[in-house]
């Protein structure tokens, strides 16, 4: 069987999209968020027991 090389493979390619932000927080807001671009807001949610998200009830 033929070994290869790690010199012979590309290891990685990223693919990151353009982005147009359009809105921003207000400094203290961007803080309290971790952002000050609302278009990157992702809110945690913690993992269930079973390891997948819990979804919240929409009431």
């Amino acid at each position: 069987m033929k070994q290869m090389s790690v010199k012979d493979h590309e290891l990685a390619r990223a693919y990151v999209p353009f982005q147009v932000y359009t809105n921003r927080f207000e400094p203290i807001e961007g803080l309290r968020r971790g952002t000050i671009f609302p278009e990157l807001v992702r809110p945690y949610v913690k993992k269930g027991k079973n390891g997948y998200r819990q979804h919240r009830e929409k009431n």
